[in-house]
């Protein structure tokens, strides 16, 4: 095991839903919570510090998604899992990118359309602008005459 970590409650309140979906009460007693997490941290500083044996063993100073693979190799289970993390970690990235790819796409095309669409109603809309404008002396006119 690591040395001593400081008590920083990092995993607290994923702890007590792991503990309750695992059949613990609703809120797990506080020595419960902090042992867990002083295991969990525990365990994650020594993948990582084996990781980073493992890169530096390779004369890298750069820790990659091998050198967790190469620490986790002694167990299949968590190896397993972790290789299923990485690739739908993958498959998301990108459906992102391809969906702000047709994000943009489709903007693109949006923006095209309205700055034509723009142009052909700008001329229309001046001309009933005209239009309105020409015929409200009229309307005046004859109200003016009303009046008299």
């Amino acid at each position: 095991m690591s040395r001593k970590i400081k008590r920083s409650n990092l995993f607290s309140k994923d702890l007590n839903s792991l503990l309750y979906a695992y059949g613990d009460s609703a809120t797990p007693t506080q020595q419960t919570t902090q042992c867990l997490d002083e295991l969990v941290s525990a365990y994650l500083v020594d993948i990582c510090t084996s990781a980073m044996n493992t890169a530096q063993n390779s004369q890298r100073n750069k820790v990659k998604l091998d050198d967790f693979k190469f620490a986790l190799r002694n167990d299949p289970i968590k190896l397993a899992r972790a290789e299923e993390l990485i690739s739908t970690n993958k498959l998301i990235t990108e459906a992102k990118k391809q969906f702000s790819e047709t994000d943009n796409q489709s903007l693109k095309r949006f923006r095209t359309n309205n700055d034509n669409e723009d142009d052909g109603d700008d001329e229309n809309d001046n001309e009933s602008d005209e239009e309105k404008h020409n015929s409200k002396p009229s309307k005046q006119s004859s109200k003016n005459k009303k009046q008299k």
